[in-house]
């Protein structure tokens, strides 16, 4: 039981690891378009594959590789013998783990020492759980960092709750349709819908905007959308009424579903773009487990009669994982260093040894979006920083700080940002993310056209590079 308990805390601390506040970047204009390459099934079996369905414990195991949960924090000697019920002993505590472990020794600007002095006499004041656990949220919250948090055990089921892939895998019924919306998206649009299920049978698709859920209107706030807000038009029980534009020039109209089960959805897929040249294309859903393996599998099949002329790769969406040796497929080298950001803090090189296991000459594009968080960035600035491949779409989440995690000895958890990628130049892409070479918004409608206006111009450049 104790083992079950520590694992369900770890996947909540993975999965809320991934999120970042969005913001709105500069507007921009798409390429001119060209013709659009026909959708072209691979030329020999096996037929282009999904996977059928997104495992939350797929994208736990992804997540996993780029973050860690540690037991119960040796405390110093003024506070090894804390209780549950010392409360200023565990104040204490939590106070020096930040204080020793934060990324960044200048906290954001907070005088981390006055903050003690601020929140000594309120934890003296302490009487109960609930204000312990108030209080703590109050100053772990004074870092202003949205990847620093600290979890009361009372909320582990509320953070369990925030996921972007199936919930069907936990049991919880579902429309059957992805809604995590990228940073940089003004409007509530469906990523995707499951070839079956609730939203496929009610004749919703991918690129259609809901407007309203239950009556509610759904508005971008000064921070983007709030998962809380959308949350019913994924999971829930019995009904739900979406209000939905489905192109443009489109009324709204109001959709009913009922919540239900879903299978053959987005996950792993690929397929030909075009045949004359021969450029493949292939959906990379995360950076967990055999991604490596997963993706050269795929380049094969789709080179089982002959060479590609060029390759996209599109890691949007993508929660990340561990990159490292997918990167490795297509280049090698040294992007960067990998560490906390404290005065005299030692920093490990990011190396990608070789060898290329696929080729270093193909042309390439990368296609990036709001939503490609921690090792699809990395995996992003490789491919640009080495030349590999052209990144088209929109910058990436800029969510690469490394967070650890401590227990106090009540059972709730500190997340705290401890490292994060410092790039050749000095800089970090946290908050930031990798910019693209090729800036393509998907405005409003561009998710619903096929191939989507990102996926177009990811095409033409690959096009442009092969003449």
């Amino acid at each position: 039981m104790k083992r079950t308990f520590i694992f369900l805390i770890l996947v909540i601390l993975l999965l809320a690891a991934c999120q970042v506040a969005p913001s709105t970047p500069a507007p921009t204009t798409a390429p001119t378009a060209t013709p659009r390459p026909p959708a072209v099934a691979p030329t020999a079996p096996p037929a282009p594959t999904k996977s059928a369905k997104i495992d939350i414990r797929a994208t736990v195991a992804a997540l996993a590789e780029s973050a860690q949960f540690n037991p119960a924090t040796p405390a110093p000697d003024a506070t090894k013998n804390v209780q549950p019920h010392d409360y200023v002993g565990m104040f204490e505590l939590g106070w020096r783990i930040v204080r020793d472990n934060y990324v960044r020794d200048n906290y954001n600007g907070v005088d981390w020492d006055a903050i003690h002095d601020q929140y000594r006499p309120r934890a003296e004041a302490v009487t109960d759980q609930k204000a312990f656990w108030n209080m703590m949220e109050d100053m772990i919250a004074e870092l202003h960092d949205s990847h620093s948090r600290f979890v009361r055990p009372d909320r582990f089921g509320a953070e369990f709750d925030i996921k972007i892939s199936n919930p069907s895998s936990s049991g919880q019924a579902w429309t059957a349709m992805t809604i995590w919306p990228a940073r940089e998206d003004e409007r509530l649009m469906i990523w995707d819908v499951c070839d079956v299920g609730p939203a496929a049978s009610a004749g919703l698709r991918r690129g259609d905007v809901i407007l309203a859920i239950n009556g509610t209107p759904i508005e971008r706030g000064e921070k983007g959308f709030e998962q809380g807000d959308y949350r019913a038009a994924i999971v829930g029980s019995g009904k739900v009424t979406l209000t939905v534009l489905q192109g443009p020039g489109a009324k709204p109209k109001d959709i009913t579903l009922r919540y239900g089960g879903g299978s053959g959805c987005d996950g792993w897929s690929y397929s030909l773009l075009s045949k004359t040249p021969k450029i493949g294309y292939i959906r990379i859903p995360d950076f967990g487990g055999d991604a490596d393996t997963n993706t050269l599998d795929l380049i094969q099949r789709l080179e089982k009669e002959g060479p590609l002329d060029g390759l996209v790769l599109d890691v949007r969406h993508n929660p990340g994982g561990n990159s490292d040796s997918t990167i490795a497929l297509f280049t090698t080298g040294i992007f960067g260093k990998i560490g906390s950001l404290r005065q005299g803090a030692t920093r490990t090189i990011y190396r990608i040894r070789g060898p290329v296991k696929w080729n270093e000459s193909t042309p390439m594009a990368v296609l990036t979006d709001g939503s490609s968080h921690s090792a699809a960035e990395y995996f992003a600035t490789a491919m640009q920083q080495s030349g590999r491949a052209v990144l088209v779409g929109m910058p990436t989440a800029g969510n690469t700080e490394g967070i650890n995690s401590w227990n106090l000895p009540d059972g709730s958890v500190i997340r705290l940002a401890w490292m994060t990628l410092v790039l050749p130049d000095g800089n970090t892409l946290e908050g930031v993310g990798v910019q693209p070479d090729v800036r393509v918004p998907l405005g409003d409608w561009g998710l619903r056209q096929d191939p989507d206006v990102q996926l177009q111009a990811a095409y033409e450049a690959v096009l442009g590079e092969i003449q």
